[in-house]
């Protein structure tokens, strides 16, 4: 594969820059100043300190500088806003995020992070955005997938480790055994970069990312990649903090309902064109 052809893709997803220390913290004690007087066990003092994976545009992903951007970031912002706190990042791997807000590393994950029962015995979670998961392939799809359906048997598929479609593709994997087709060969990384790299070079027939992400990845790369399917497996996403601190819990509910109530959140949907992932359009 060409440098020059996948130029234009890493660049406009920054998605091969190795950030080292986004703003953050991490070993600070808790803090019992949390906006307003109120206790929120921070890890900083008057910061509200998160965990995110910069690798999930456009959701949450970083400039050329590693500023963070993204429609998470700017909910995040606005909710430590209400919360009148100072905000601070700190990157993880995707799978590093939970155990990151376990050690206590941070306050809370604001970064693509689905709310699935097994994170719910960990985490309390403010649902603030809907999605799904869709599937990207080379723009000469030679493996001939339709979608995440029977044509995924047999094929060399790529996830992001930790995140829900490598669960889809183990799922769909054994299906294609189950009806005595071939099975899936699954391979897992922590970077969408070197994903949509393999994809692009041939290595990998299928990348499984969420809906939002696969869309965005399509539309960067000039024709190299596309989406091909229905996106599945519709799911809430959500603020997570430890369940002991409901007090925390309870101030982000808060932030994110006042920005709901005066149009913030909607001013942000629409700036990123996520206006069908409104929470509000759930199904349950």
């Amino acid at each position: 594969m060409s440098h020059t052809r996948f130029a234009a893709l890493a660049g406009a997803a920054a998605l091969a820059v190795l950030l080292a220390g986004c703003a953050g913290s991490s070993g600070s004690s808790p803090s019992s100043d949390g906006g307003e007087g109120e206790d929120l066990g921070l890890l900083k003092a008057g910061t509200l300190t998160v965990c995110v994976n910069l690798e999930a545009p456009p959701n949450v992903f970083a400039e050329a500088d590693g500023t963070p951007v993204g429609v998470e970031v700017d909910l995040a912002k606005d909710m430590a806003k209400k919360m009148d706190l100072d905000i601070a990042f700190s990157e993880y791997s995707f799978a590093g995020l939970i155990p990151a807000l376990q050690a206590k590393q941070c306050d809370t994950i604001i970064s693509s992070l689905y709310i699935k029962p097994e994170r719910e015995e960990i985490a309390s979670f403010v649902p603030y955005l809907l999605s799904g998961s869709g599937i990207v392939v080379a723009e000469d799809n030679p493996a001939d997938v339709t979608g995440f359906d029977e044509s995924l048997c047999g094929t060399k598929a790529i996830g992001i480790n930790g995140a829900t479609g490598a669960g889809l593709l183990d799922e769909q994997s054994a299906k294609c055994t189950s009806d005595g087709k071939e099975a899936i060969t699954i391979t897992l990384t922590d970077k969408a970069s070197d994903a949509l790299q393999q994809v692009i070079a041939g290595q990998q027939d299928v990348y499984l990312d969420t809906a939002e992400g696969a869309a965005y990845f399509s539309k960067q790369s000039d024709g190299q990649l596309i989406p091909v399917g229905e996106p599945v497996g519709e799911i809430k996403i959500g603020a997570a903090s430890l369940k002991a601190n409901t007090a925390l819990h309870d101030a982000l509910a808060d932030a994110f309902a006042a920005l709901q109530e005066d149009g913030t959140y909607q001013g942000i949907l629409e700036t990123w064109g996520f206006e069908s992932l409104d929470i509000a359009n759930a199904t349950s």
